[in-house]
């Protein structure tokens, strides 16, 4: 089950970040209006050019992250092709 829920995050966080790359200023207006909930005239709140390329760039970050953690949790997720033998310890040192 927590292999789906991380799946499910790392999805998540890659269509988030691509719509963070994609629509910067729309992600903001959405983001203002449910941050700024209790507050009059969050319409009118405008960012600034270089906080919608700062989005930007963080978006792909973010997309990349969703991915890698996505494909990692993947290829995790396939049994093992390696002949891996259990390293026996013994419970008394010896000498």
């Amino acid at each position: 089950m927590h292999r789906k829920v991380r799946r499910a995050g790392y999805a998540s966080l890659a269509l988030s970040g691509v719509l963070h790359a994609l629509a910067p200023r729309l992600s903001l207006r959405l983001a203002a209006r449910t941050w700024l909930t209790g507050f009059e005239n969050t319409g009118d709140v405008e960012p600034k050019d270089w906080f919608a390329t700062a989005m930007r760039a963080a978006g792909v970050g973010m997309a990349a992250a969703g991915l890698a953690g996505f494909l990692l949790e993947g290829a995790s997720a396939e049994p093992s092709t390696d002949d891996e033998s259990a390293i026996e310890m013994d419970p008394e040192p010896s000498g």
